[in-house]
């Protein structure tokens, strides 16, 4: 037995999962218990990853304004 390796979800499955672990932590955030710190780093670290994966559109034949 082994694990899976090989994921095939859409962009609006990673949406549901990253909406809804942004709800967790503002859960655990409002919180007082300080237990809930090692939840809230794991989290934050998936979270990351996700953000980390993006591809950000930005156009290549005009001048890009951000904001």
């Amino acid at each position: 037995m082994s694990f899976n390796s090989t994921f095939k979800m859409g962009v609006r499955d990673l949406d549901i999962i990253e909406v809804s672990l942004q709800k967790r932590l503002n859960e655990l955030s409002k919180s007082s218990r300080n237990d809930n710190n090692a939840e809230i780093a794991e989290i934050r670290g998936v979270l990351g990853n996700l953000h980390n994966q993006k591809v950000w559109f930005r156009p290549k034949s005009s001048v890009y304004v951000g904001g």
